[in-house]
């Protein structure tokens, strides 16, 4: 790739500990374009999951709550949610829900993380 096809990367802002990015503002300092569609298109019938609702579902997510945890199922709105919750699975975020990566696929928010609480569970 030549010299002449790179793209500035744009920095609108500072990155501030503790405040997500998501959408745009998370891919912006990736020197990938990444081109936003106003269009959804339908997934098919074979990839469509059913939103999981069961009582093993629901006991995780009081669970969580109960002890304020994060998770990247929820943080990334992973369609697979129930079948990992209703096999009494989740994946912990530590340090807070803001991940310190920034996929461009995933829709966990992207920042610098909190400072650390001494008695996160």
């Amino acid at each position: 790739m030549g010299e002449e096809n790179m793209l500035p990367v744009r920095r609108s802002q500072r990155l501030r500990a503790g405040e997500k990015l998501r959408d745009a503002a998370k891919v912006e300092r990736i020197p990938v374009k990444v081109i936003a569609s106003d269009a959804i298109p339908r997934k098919p019938p074979w990839i469509r999951v059913r939103a999981g609702t069961g009582t093993e579902v629901l006991r995780i997510k009081r669970i969580l709550r109960e002890h304020g945890l994060a998770t990247v199922c929820e943080e990334a709105s992973c369609p697979n949610l129930g079948e990992c919750f209703g096999g009494g699975a989740a994946t912990l975020m530590f340090l807070g829900d803001i991940c310190t990566r920034r996929c461009p696929f995933c829709e966990v928010g992207h920042r610098n993380p909190n400072p650390t609480v001494p008695r996160e569970p």
